[in-house]
């Protein structure tokens, strides 16, 4: 049997962070895809079943990790005096993240939405150097002190 083609990939959405449905763009807010089963047999059923559409999805869609600082993931120090971008290593001009919005946008959205890259990055990579700068890890519930 021939396995139908991933929805998520088809509409091109990111691999990673928190998972979006492909058929409305609804973001799940909790670990992976809570609520989905819910969400689809609610609002999709005239799609596909619940089980089609939950088959249909490739391995890396249906993980779903929660996503964490990149910087910190690729083990790039916070403290040096450039900003790097965690998926290609270019190094930006400047001390801060000048210009990184536009490259990822051009480079990186179908590893994952620069809204989400950049709600993922820790205060200390971020630059602030306030722990409570409003980072909050996806999938973690808290605020990291």
């Amino acid at each position: 049997m021939v396995r139908p083609a991933c929805p998520c990939c088809q509409k091109g959405l990111p691999k990673r962070g928190r998972p979006r449905c492909p058929e409305c763009d609804h973001v799940f807010r909790g670990a992976g895809w809570d609520g989905i089963d819910a969400h689809w047999r609610a609002r999709h059923r005239t799609v596909t079943t619940y089980e089609g559409f939950w088959r249909a999805l490739c391995d890396e869609h249906r993980a779903a990790e929660p996503l964490r600082c990149l910087c910190c993931a690729k083990r790039i120090p916070p403290d040096l005096p450039f900003r790097q971008c965690p998926e290609c290593a270019l190094v930006l001009r400047g001390a801060g993240w000048g210009g990184i919005e536009a490259h990822w946008r051009a480079s990186h959205l179908a590893v994952l939405g620069y809204e989400e890259f950049w709600g993922s990055l820790c205060p200390a990579h971020r630059g602030s150097p306030d722990p409570r700068s409003g980072f909050l890890p996806f999938g973690g519930g808290s605020r990291r002190d």
